[in-house]
């Protein structure tokens, strides 16, 4: 029984959205609320600040287009992530920053979920011709 709620609890813990600067703090919250991308969907979702100000504050990465900001703690974007994105199966965002006069740089690892569409699997049943 312990086992199964410490794998649970690990398999809710999305620490790679979260990160800590002093009394900075980013965090990236997908509008499917799940903890991962999926390959080639485009994907919202909302970047959030703490005691960071976002007229210095960029982010990066292949396919992320900043949809805008109504105000001063947060920015919304969207994001298509393809396979040529992928680092070692993972997508790579990157945020700068300043933290009082320092340039800083954050990158988030973020998990993609790969779906494969069953016509596109291959089995010799399906290539075979049936002549009747």
């Amino acid at each position: 029984m312990l086992f199964l709620f410490t794998f649970f609890s690990k398999a809710q813990n999305n620490d790679y959205l979260f990160f800590i600067d002093g009394n900075q703090t980013i965090k990236i919250e997908f509008e499917t609320k799940q903890p991962y991308l999926e390959l080639n969907k485009n994907t919202k979702f909302i970047v959030s600040v703490e005691n960071i100000e976002l007229q210095k504050t960029s982010i990066i990465g292949r396919g992320i287009r900043i949809l805008g900001s109504n105000n001063k703690t947060d920015f919304e974007c969207s994001v298509l992530v393809d396979e040529n994105g992928l680092e070692n199966g993972k997508f790579k965002m990157r945020l700068i920053y300043y933290n009082k006069d320092e340039l800083k740089t954050h990158i988030f690892i973020i998990p993609v979920k790969w779906f494969y569409p069953i016509h596109s699997l291959k089995s010799p049943t399906r290539s075979l011709a049936t002549i009747t």
